[in-house]
């Protein structure tokens, strides 16, 4: 029975382990999601800006979107 206690004790410290790996890795994969999306738009905004300088591309990004033709918070 000890034995038995002592396995188990030794699983949950290594599932307890691998839910923080877990985490750690969800999170990175969250940044680069995050990143690549930045860069993608402000790939698209370079040139957007360069063709309609008179247009403030600042309230744009993360967080807004369209809506009924209104740009928004998401």
């Amino acid at each position: 029975m000890e034995r038995l206690k002592e396995e188990l004790a030794k699983k949950d410290e290594e599932l307890i382990q691998k839910d923080e790996e877990m985490v750690k890795e969800r999170e990175a994969l969250t940044d680069d999601v995050v990143n690549s999306y930045m860069a993608g738009f402000e790939d698209a905004v370079a040139p957007t800006s360069g063709n309609y300088p008179e247009m403030d591309f600042s309230l744009l990004g993360l967080g807004k979107t369209v809506v009924n033709g209104k740009l928004v918070d998401e």
